[in-house]
């Protein structure tokens, strides 16, 4: 393996790593907002609001309540899904890349990619049937506002899946010919 592909995949690790991160903090702040808005414990304007919900808050709750964990859903699987990507780079033998570990870590995040984008689009969906209602959620649709690349990303990693298990195969048809 040359030195050039060991930097472009350390590279690649530490990227994933940092958007993991991101959307760790994203997601927490977010939970951190809801539990301290939910409790009154802090008045809304003191808050750090990663998402500005006050007017759905005081208009209805449970509004409140479902477009928060909506949010809190998809960047939680976001997150997620960058964390088995983390797991493939620490896993990843570039000398045997067909691995059984390795095309399940694959199998597993185009589930979760697909199951972001589904999310994402019923979420868009109500967030939609909300503005049409007049509440303003408009703030709310940056968390799920590109679900649309999340299902295409989940159709090709899905693909790059079942070649993994192809290879899988033949990798291991190849080991017991020599």
């Amino acid at each position: 393996m040359s030195p050039k592909t060991d930097l472009v995949t350390q590279f690649l690790h530490v990227i994933s790593w940092i958007i993991f991160i991101a959307l760790c903090y994203q997601t927490g702040a977010l939970i951190f907002n809801y539990t301290f808005m939910q409790f009154h414990v802090f008045e809304p304007e003191r808050l750090y609001l990663i998402l500005d919900l006050t007017k759905v808050f005081e208009q209805d709750e449970v509004l409140f309540g479902i477009l928060f964990w909506l949010a809190i859903a998809v960047t939680g699987m976001k997150a997620y899904a960058f964390f088995l990507i983390t797991q493939i780079f620490t896993n990843l033998n570039l000398h045997k890349p067909f691995s059984e570990k390795i095309s399940n870590l694959i199998s597993k995040i185009s589930f979760y990619i697909f199951f972001v984008g589904i999310l994402g689009a019923v979420s868009h969906q109500f967030q939609q049937g909300l503005l049409e209602r007049g509440y303003d959620v408009a703030a709310a649709g940056q968390y799920w506002s590109d679900y649309d690349a999340y299902l295409m990303m989940a159709a090709v990693v899905f693909v790059i899946a079942q070649i993994f298990k192809k290879g899988m195969e033949m990798q291991s048809e190849n080991d017991l010919t020599v």
